[in-house]
């Protein structure tokens, strides 16, 4: 899943999200515009691996980052859900 990052494209990011069984069991940071730590992701992709949804508390002082990053675990899993669709 892509996000492209809104009007200046600073929160560019691209991930993988692997599904099993029908639930989020990973996802990976391929690409990304802002030089994020990996326990910036980490963090924010075990919370959505946990609670099973993308309603999850953002990271604290990185709301918009956060926020980019979600969109593309979202744009992800619509992927995948149009092609099972078809």
């Amino acid at each position: 899943g892509e996000y492209e990052g809104g009007i200046k494209k600073w929160r560019a990011n691209k991930v993988q999200v692997t599904v099993s069984s029908g639930k989020v069991t990973d996802i990976e940071i391929l690409e990304h515009k802002e030089n994020q730590k990996p326990e910036f992701t980490g963090k924010l992709y075990d919370r959505v691996i946990e609670a099973q949804s993308l309603q999850v508390d953002t990271i604290s002082g990185a709301t918009l980052t956060s926020k980019a990053y979600l969109k593309s675990v979202e744009n992800a899993l619509l992927k995948a859900q149009n092609k099972n669709e078809r």
